[in-house]
């Protein structure tokens, strides 16, 4: 997969979850399917079949952890023979090669859609083609989400399960205090820029918006800003690929981040911030708006308790460039797992995520407990299947979709990140973004020049 601009959808939604760096945990949470007696036990013919997987619920999330219990017991229904093992954090970049050839590696594992393209290339994740070719409902797949995964030889090396694309969050509430139509979120940055000047109010503590710039989430966000002016941030010459960084709708974007910050003073008191300090600052009404994905509605309601009938979603604004980030997450895995253990972890995988009857039954345990269910999704198949999975939604949804109208009702490009090393060039578009917001001589050209070349020169020229 390219650069270049992807068209999953006309509707840019989707639900998201957003990877961050973890180092993997070392006890596993374990649910096993026992043989049927203690002679089948200890029969070598009986011994189960273990699939170690990452991502294991936090310990101290019982409705997480409750959930998850509850799938691997449905599960072992049909295959009574698997054990899944699962172990706390996710996918860790920096240490991935080395475990894996360790042999300490998941079976399976889940990573960002940055990813794939560069595992598959390095030989680092197995080909699951035939064994996901037999799942019943494998047609149903979007090609273009397929193409995640895809080796552009028909081989297939992950099971893409979620996405997101950036849009704009805000607080319907103070939208309407300060005057502001709650169904009207700004279009555009300038816009938006005159809609935070409005809500702004440092007598209650309050900023009209926030910019995320760390983690590799300024970066990760900022590359969605030079998408919306039109900007690209990495292009193909000949063989090599370079850093744009300086191009003039990216330039543009990082000015716009400046003027919001020491022009208008509409940005928080706080930088150097990621998503989740800013989460409980749009709980807690001291943001009015923020670029983030669909799945913060559910964060605000389950981690803050926010009154999620005041949020409303957008389309993220725009500069001329009509588009949006799109990622997500895919399940790969382990080529040194023994084929019987892979042909477990692609069953489990898709059993755990789209089988319908599992579905539902997660979704109305959602509902019972007060969790979130029903925010705007992006559709990972077509035809009947989607049709039945969106038809089970609804029946459990208690979100304010009605609130999410803009978003849903936007027709912007869906652009994927660069396939080069994207979170190191987060990395480095963090730093250009730190010295914006926290040096009132930086100069944006400059620090996108400086992050450039150190891109170039520490990356992109090492793996041409």
């Amino acid at each position: 997969m390219t650069h270049s601009a992807m068209r999953l959808y006309a509707l840019p939604i989707i639900l998201m979850t957003i990877l961050l760096s973890a180092c993997v945990g070392q006890a596993p949470l374990s649910n096993s399917a026992a043989p049927a007696s203690p002679e089948e036990a200890a029969s070598p013919e009986a011994a189960p079949i273990t699939v170690l997987m990452s991502n294991a619920p936090e310990e101290n999330n019982p409705d997480e952890v409750a959930r998850f219990q509850q799938l691997v017991a449905d599960f072992a229904k049909l295959r009574p023979d698997v054990r899944i093992e699962a172990l706390q954090g996710a996918w860790f970049k920096e240490t991935f090669v080395a475990r894996l050839a360790a042999g300490t590696m998941e079976d399976t594992f889940l990573v960002p859609v940055t990813e794939p393209q560069d595992l598959i290339a390095k030989g680092y994740v197995a080909d699951i083609t035939d064994q996901l070719k037999e799942w019943e409902h494998f047609d149903s797949f979007n090609p273009a989400v397929l193409d995640l995964v895809n080796d552009h030889n028909d081989r297939l090396y992950g099971i893409p399960v979620s996405g997101f694309s950036q849009g704009l969050i805000y607080n319907r509430k103070l939208f309407a205090e300060a005057g502001l139509d709650p169904d009207q979120p700004p279009a555009t940055w300038e816009e938006l820029r005159a809609y935070a000047r409005q809500l702004t109010d440092r007598d209650e503590g309050r900023a009209g918006f926030v910019v995320l710039s760390k983690g590799n989430q300024g970066g990760w966000q900022f590359t969605a800003w030079a998408y919306s002016f039109g900007g690209d941030l990495l292009q193909r010459q000949g063989d090599a690929w370079v850093a744009t960084f300086t191009d003039e709708p990216v330039v543009q974007a990082l000015e716009t981040i400046r003027a919001m910050r020491w022009e208008d003073q509409i940005l928080t008191e706080q930088h150097l911030l990621e998503v989740k300090d800013v989460l409980p600052l749009l709980a807690t009404e001291r943001v009015a708006m923020a670029i983030l994905a669909p799945d913060a509605l559910r964060s605000l309601k389950s981690q803050y308790e926010a009154n999620i009938e005041d949020f409303g979603f957008g389309p993220l604004p725009q500069a001329g460039g009509n588009a949006t980030y799109t990622g997500g997450a895919v399940w790969m895995f382990n080529p040194k797992s023994d084929p019987q253990v892979l042909q477990a972890a692609v069953e489990w995988t898709l059993f755990r995520d789209f089988n319908l009857q599992t579905f539902e039954a997660d979704l109305k345990a959602q509902q019972e407990r007060g969790q979130l269910v029903g925010w705007p999704q992006l559709p990972l198949f077509v035809g009947e299947f989607q049709q039945q999975r969106d038809a089970i939604i609804a029946k459990y949804a208690n979100a304010p979709v009605e609130h999410c109208q803009p978003y849903l009702q936007a027709n912007l490009q869906l652009r994927t990140a660069p396939p080069v090393e994207a979170q190191q060039m987060f990395a480095m578009l963090d730093t250009a973004l730190q010295a914006i917001l926290t040096d009132v001589g930086a100069e944006p050209r400059a620090e996108l020049e400086k992050a450039a070349q150190q891109f170039q020169r520490q990356v992109l020229d090492q793996v041409q």
